[in-house]
């Protein structure tokens, strides 16, 4: 008996070991394809988590401000402000409202100092800009959360996200910023 591979005309021998080739670039490719765009996944859900937990922190905030409202007027102090620059001084607070009983604005230098704490344990590089906005007596806030970038987001693609002229000073090309209105 003839051997069938003796038996094919010498040009056919190897065309399938070619084509075996072929198929494999061609599903590694796929593959890599699949895995970058898992990566880029990852990456945007991780920029997503930030903006979640930022709005979190600034409805916080509200709920801090909404049960510490001024008799007289109904808004919340002018104690809640907090407009110092990125990454420099943290706010503290004179008197501890857990231990003693404090006024509105004790309070709220108290309520400012914890949360500024929290924004920026929770946050990578996190900070805060609350601002009340004129006009409105205290009725409405400006609250800019800032922190850095750490998604798919963080490769120089947030420049023009801080607004230097609203904060009153510029931030690192690689923090995020998100402003809520919040009206206590």
């Amino acid at each position: 008996m003839k051997d069938a591979a003796f038996s094919m005309p010498r040009r056919s021998r190897g065309v399938t070991l070619i084509e075996v080739l072929v198929a494999l670039v061609i599903v590694a490719v796929g593959l890599l394809g699949l895995a970058g765009l898992q990566v880029r996944g990852l990456s945007i859900q991780k920029d997503a988590h930030g903006r979640a937990l930022a709005t979190q922190l600034a409805l916080d905030l509200a709920d801090r401000m909404r049960a510490n409202r001024v008799p007289a007027t109904l808004t919340p102090p002018a104690d809640y402000a907090f407009t110092a620059a990125y990454l420099t001084t943290a706010p503290t607070a004179s008197t501890d409202c857990e231990a003693v009983v404090c006024d509105e604005s004790q309070q709220a230098q108290f309520d400012r100092a914890r949360w500024v704490a929290r924004v920026n344990q929770t946050l990578p590089g996190g900070w805060a800009h609350v601002a009340p906005i004129e006009g409105t007596g205290n009725r409405t806030w400006n609250v800019t959360l800032l922190w850095t970038e750490t998604g798919f987001r963080a490769r120089g693609l947030l420049a023009a996200s801080c607004d230097a002229a609203a904060l009153g000073y510029s931030t690192p090309a690689e923090v995020e910023c998100m402003r809520i209105v919040v009206r206590p």
